[in-house]
């Protein structure tokens, strides 16, 4: 839709546009990622979170009106783990 429509002109140097929702992004030079979710994985994944043996590493933690610093560390590249932005 809209959003698809005006991403490429939001992507700076360096910027690839893809989409999971949307195959058009084809016809724009970008890439479709196709998921499909399986049970078993997904209980799987389950599993290891609730004991504790998958986790995920989180650099930095902004709030929403932060966001834009937020974005900034992530284009700078130089961060190991997540980089997030909680919404009230």
């Amino acid at each position: 839709g809209e959003a698809l429509r005006i991403s490429p002109a939001l992507l700076t140097g360096g910027g690839r546009l893809a989409s999971v929702a949307d195959g058009a992004v084809l016809a724009l030079g970008g890439h479709y990622v196709f998921v499909r979710p399986d049970a078993a994985d997904l209980t799987a994944l389950t599993e290891l979170a609730e004991s504790g043996r998958l986790t995920v590493e989180v650099a930095a933690t902004f709030p929403l009106e932060r966001a834009a610093e937020a974005q900034r560390l992530n284009a700078a590249g130089h961060t190991r783990g997540k980089i997030v932005v909680t919404v009230p």
